[in-house]
């Protein structure tokens, strides 16, 4: 049997301090392998040095303790897979916050933003099917997603035909603190009954201002200076806003090219009367 090192001995070999060994203690990461009943104090087995180093590297990687242990539990390959999902995942989010940085800049030094092509039309009445919730913007892709995978499915199960290109309402801003809410909509003719969340509604007509923008272009923050230039466009030109701003994707996303015309941000508006005495 090896023999135990002193909690001395093992933070030299693992360079984790006596607090960072209580903590992962207490959180059931790294117990030791023995305790004396008369002073408390903690020994480690030799074999425990390398999970001690695996945990002090993983949180260098700002992972949480339940995540580190999880990952430490799995079989070496599934844990090497599962940390390169992780880190794809944390990569994307730097990635996301470097843009949001640049875009927080321009906004902070009133840079102009590229310039946009708006455009107005006439949009007549539409039945839709939709469905609304509550969310924020980690929640956002996947309900677009499901949304229109169950809208798709209904309307077809029906035989009713598609009339029109899918949007997407926010009632209310989406962030990580405010929760929209948010409705997918799909325009369709003839007859569908109500199923669950999937509800049927009227969309009224109105007039739209409308800028185009390419796939690349729909995540965040990226879209936002598409939203400026419409949301400037309005105030510009003195309009009012009469619906809820939404996003018109005209074309198939799991076939279209980055740089391929993919949404069409869109205000509907009015031009304010005013009554006079």
């Amino acid at each position: 049997m090896d023999e135990l090192m002193s909690s001395g001995a093992f933070t030299a070999r693992t360079r984790l301090s006596r607090k960072a060994l209580r903590l992962y203690d207490e959180q059931g990461l790294l117990r030791p392998a023995g305790v004396d009943p008369r002073t408390g104090y903690r020994s480690y087995a030799p074999h425990q040095v390398r999970r001690a180093r695996l945990i002090g590297l993983l949180r260098r990687l700002d992972l949480p303790l339940g995540q580190i242990h999880v990952l430490l539990d799995l079989d070496p390959d599934t844990a090497a897979k599962a940390l390169g999902e992780t880190w794809r995942t944390a990569e994307d989010t730097h990635t996301e916050r470097r843009r949001l940085v640049r875009y927080l800049q321009d906004l902070l030094t009133g840079k102009d933003h590229p310039v946009y092509d708006i455009q107005t039309r006439d949009v007549p009445e539409q039945k839709v099917l939709s469905t609304q919730r509550n969310l924020t913007a980690g929640d956002l892709p996947d309900f677009i997603d499901q949304a229109y995978s169950r809208m798709f499915a209904h309307l077809h199960a029906a035989g009713v035909p598609v009339s029109g290109a899918p949007f997407v309402v926010y009632h209310g801003e989406v962030s990580e603190d405010s929760d929209g809410p948010v409705e997918a909509c799909l325009p369709f003719t003839g007859t569908v009954e109500p199923a669950g969340a999937l509800g049927v509604r009227l969309e009224p007509a109105h007039t739209e201002a409308y800028t185009r923008i390419p796939k690349r272009q729909i995540q965040f923050p990226d879209i936002l200076r598409a939203y400026d230039a419409v949301s400037d466009w309005l105030q510009h030109h003195g309009e009012r806003l009469t619906l809820p701003p939404r996003e018109v994707y005209f074309t198939d996303m799991t076939t279209a090219a980055d740089n391929d015309p993919a949404a069409d941000i869109a205000f509907p508006y009015a031009t304010p009367t005013w009554e006079q005495d």
